[in-house]
């Protein structure tokens, strides 16, 4: 693992802190389980990943290593369900919440799918969730990508069967490590990661730069930012919703305003805020904000976490919405020219000698006191995508809050932006209100 992934999978042992992700495919109709179950075989054996499980070091201090699982079994992993009919959006949101407060076992590969039946009837749904360990979203997109057609096949391609129990194929073999070899690749890893990071700091030539360059990332995160008084209960607990708008509305109200997507998307996010702040009588002139970005470099297309976040005082005082997209475009756009990949990836090596015991006890309430919403986007299908025949007429992603009130997340599908809600209900406590704002926020941001 990277110091980001050690992050994350440290951040697993709290559940206030849960780092799940949980995306959802809307279909056109209902597969066949079989095609299904050999779509999921043949995915993992392009992916050894997802048949690994992380050994973390025995102080967890330091980076874990994935190892094979020698108990891996793939319906241990994939399932099937049927909903109970008449089912609509708020059985499959049920769902999503129920699935997305459900721990992963350590000792088996952090993710699952779920094929869902009966939805609207006839219709399905593939619920996905991973652990944000595994990789971030622009990860999993660029290989789904790679991986699923672009179109429905005139017959469903029939691979080797699986065995009865569905376990990984032979051409997929599993090595077996013995637990001190394991330990031994930890150590070495978290070895050469301390040493990295060590002469990244101290290199004569550039040591003042960097330590400069690491305080100003520093400062950045730690900004003074006043939390909102009305939302800083905070609960493991979870409501989901979804949104959606049109992507030429939203990219038109952007570009209206001089501003990308993103800031227009921010924006609309924290109207919803305003809004919701209004109707509870409450006057506050911005929010601790987290704005996760990607960070790779154009050649970098391996697995994991190569990501950052930048913090912005959100503004959700009372203006008009051009203004709002001007401001938050420039406290994004000021907060990542201070974002330098290399020190991040640094202080995120050194992040990953913190205890997890620290982790746990520390982290929900300073991440309480420093942040307040985190606004998410990630990448869509590039492409009309099937699976296992049918096509994915939607996709929702649902982002962990990493201790905040909320994350709202937006994924765009074929002209689609689907946007989740993940609401900690003990501090946004009228979650069909702020549903309600939200729309209202994006109805008047692309209508003008």
């Amino acid at each position: 693992m990277n110091g980001t992934d050690t992050l994350f999978w440290r951040m697993g042992a709290n559940p206030l802190t849960r780092p799940h992700v949980t995306w959802l495919w809307y279909l056109d109709r209902t597969p066949d389980w079989n095609a299904f179950l050999d779509g999921c075989q043949w995915i993992v054996k392009s992916l050894p990943r997802l048949t690994h499980r992380v050994l973390d070091t025995p102080v967890r201090a330091g980076t874990p290593a994935w190892i094979p699982d020698p108990h891996f079994r793939l319906t241990r992993h994939v399932h099937r369900m049927r909903l109970p009919e008449p089912a609509g959006r708020r059985d499959l949101l049920d769902l999503v919440e129920w699935r997305n407060g459900a721990d992963f076992d350590p000792l088996h590969p952090p993710w699952e799918a779920t094929l869902v039946e009966g939805y609207e009837q006839d219709q399905a749904a593939i619920l996905l969730k991973w652990h944000h360990s595994i990789g971030d979203a622009v990860t999993i997109v660029s290989v789904m990508n790679r991986l699923l057609p672009d179109a429905a096949p005139t017959v469903l391609p029939r691979g080797p069967r699986a065995p009865s129990e569905h376990t990984v194929p032979r051409t997929a073999p599993i090595t077996r490590l013995p637990l001190s070899a394991a330990a031994h690749g930890v150590t070495d890893g978290t070895r050469t990661l301390l040493r990295q990071s060590v002469r990244w700091l101290t290199t004569p030539r550039a040591a003042g730069d960097r330590v400069r360059l690491a305080g100003r990332a520093a400062a950045q995160l730690l900004q003074p930012v006043t939390p909102s008084p009305l939302l800083r209960e905070r609960s493991s607990a979870i409501r989901c919703g979804m949104v959606t708008v049109a992507l030429t509305d939203l990219k038109a109200a952007g570009k209206a305003a001089g501003v990308s997507v993103t800031s227009a998307y921010v924006s609309a996010v924290l109207d919803a805020f305003h809004r919701y702040h209004a109707y509870h009588g409450v006057n506050h002139r911005s929010v601790p904000t987290l704005v996760p970005v990607n960070i790779r470099k154009p050649f970098e297309t391996g697995a994991g976490n190569i990501i950052a976040s930048v913090r912005i005082a959100g503004p959700i005082g009372d203006m008009p919405a051009p203004a709002r997209m001007a401001a938050v475009h420039s406290a994004i756009t000021e907060a990542r020219g201070a974002l330098v990949q290399d020190v991040h990836t640094t202080l995120a090596n050194l992040g990953s000698w913190v205890p997890g015991l620290v982790h746990w006890l520390l982290f929900p309430p300073v991440l309480r006191s420093a942040v307040d919403i985190v606004v998410t986007s990630v990448p869509g299908f590039s492409h009309a995508t099937f699976a296992a025949g049918a096509r994915v007429a939607n996709a929702v992603a649902w982002a962990p809050r990493g201790g905040a009130a909320a994350n709202i997340s937006m994924a765009s599908h074929e002209g689609t932006c689907a946007i989740g809600t993940n609401l900690d209900p003990a501090a946004v406590t009228d979650t069909s209100l702020f549903h309600h704002c939200l729309e209202q926020s994006l109805h008047e941001l692309i209508t003008g």
